[in-house]
């Protein structure tokens, strides 16, 4: 017998596969609460809620991106009935969609789970799923869609708003917003505010012909560039924003519009007078999703600090790691993910900035995941395979 994930994944689209088998997730728990023992010593109310709530609610809470909240024990279905695929969500390491491998260089804002935390969940999701002390009020928890880094020195609507037609489930939108600015200025970040939360799945906001400020996805932390770093943004400017909209199950075969809107953070001009620019690696051009593994590379004309890289691919890997090579041959770690899947892309904020002279080669190796290994699979419509890196010239 099929597990639910094998029939959804087989059987849905990629991102948030979850919703689409709600009725099957809601009936099974239902069928299977008077017969499973409960072995677990791990409750919902005092375990279970906690982590839930700080690691996975603001996707997973109503209005949220996620078309499910896990923030009842059984309201409106609640974690209850999504235990079973929960589990096997986390034990494939599919949720949360975090791809850093802890063996390499550590990153900013990680969204993982301790091995503590997994325990405690994938052990109480087999085991039982009690709920706890009755007795105890879990406090209420909404969708929060606010500025992650404060009220933004500049806000742009977009401007009109965007409408995906109830025949369509998902399609990407691309437009351009004028900044009104008469003058340059220097942006530490970038954050989108979306307008219709539930269907915002990612984002990306950039100087039109100039650099990436932002890479948004739902649940992420906005982040700020190191300091005494910034992008600079010429005067009378526009930014080139793309967004990739999604309905959950709950709105099939409606019509739904979004006008959200891109806040600008400023700052000072770097001491060094240099901006934050991106060097980009393009992967070899494929028609079909590769089986091989794969080594590309690029050789950075002038050196300078690393502080991010921001990978794009056409495919899930297994593995996908970034070195620099020095002329000597020394090899100096900037990326490593595992089970890196494409519809989750994001820039990865180094912890500590990687000096890197002139000349050095940056090379980037992958091995594709199998395309029965999991959920998630697919890549976005035209998605390349490219690594950039955020880098200050010397």
């Amino acid at each position: 017998m099929r597990t639910l994930a094998e029939f959804v994944r087989r059987n849905t689209t990629p991102l948030l596969w979850l919703g689409s088998a709600i009725a099957v997730a809601m009936l099974g728990a239902h069928q299977l609460d008077a017969h499973k023992a409960v072995t677990s010593r791990y409750t919902y109310n005092e375990h279970i809620f906690p982590i839930l709530r700080d690691k996975c609610g603001r996707c997973h809470v109503d209005g949220g991106a996620a078309p499910m909240s896990l923030l009842s024990y059984k309201d409106k279905g609640g974690a209850v009935a999504w235990a079973e695929s929960m589990r096997e969500m986390l034990v494939s390491e599919a949720m949360p969609p975090w791809y850093v491998d802890p063996t390499g260089p550590a990153v900013r804002n990680s969204r993982s789970l301790s091995p503590r935390e997994l325990d405690i969940l994938v052990t109480w999701a087999a085991g039982g799923t009690p709920q706890g002390d009755l007795n105890v009020k879990l406090p209420p928890v909404t969708a929060q869609n606010q500025w992650s880094l404060g009220t933004p020195d500049l806000v742009l609507p977009m401007p009109q708003a965007h409408t995906v037609p109830a025949s369509t489930m998902e399609e990407t939108f691309d437009f351009a917003v004028p900044t009104g600015l008469t003058e340059a200025r220097w942006i530490k970040a970038a954050d989108l505010l979306p307008g219709t939360g539930s269907m915002v799945r990612r984002a990306v906001i950039a100087v039109e012909k100039g650099p990436v400020l932002a890479v948004w996805e739902p649940g992420d932390e906005t982040a700020a560039a190191p300091g005494g770093t910034a992008f600079r943004l010429p005067a009378g400017a526009k930014l080139s924003v793309r967004i990739h909209y999604k309905k959950s199950w709950q709105d099939e075969q409606q019509e739904k519009s979004d006008k959200s809107s891109i806040g600008l953070y400023f700052t000072e001009e770097p001491l060094s007078g240099k901006e934050i620019a991106a060097f980009a690696i393009d992967g070899p051009k494929s028609e079909s999703q590769s089986t091989e593994a794969l080594t590309f590379s690029g050789t950075l004309a002038t050196g300078g600090r690393v502080l991010a890289l921001r990978p794009s691919l056409n495919q899930a890997y297994t593995t996908f790691e970034v070195q620099g090579v020095a002329a000597s041959g020394r090899r100096v770690p900037l990326l490593k993910l595992r089970g890196a899947r494409p519809e989750w892309p994001r820039r990865y904020w180094l912890a500590d900035a990687v000096e890197l002279p002139a000349g050095t080669k940056i090379e980037v190796t992958a091995t594709p995941a199998d395309r029965d290994s999991g959920p998630l699979l697919a890549a976005p419509a035209n998605s390349p395979l490219q690594v950039a890196l955020d880098i200050v010239p010397q």
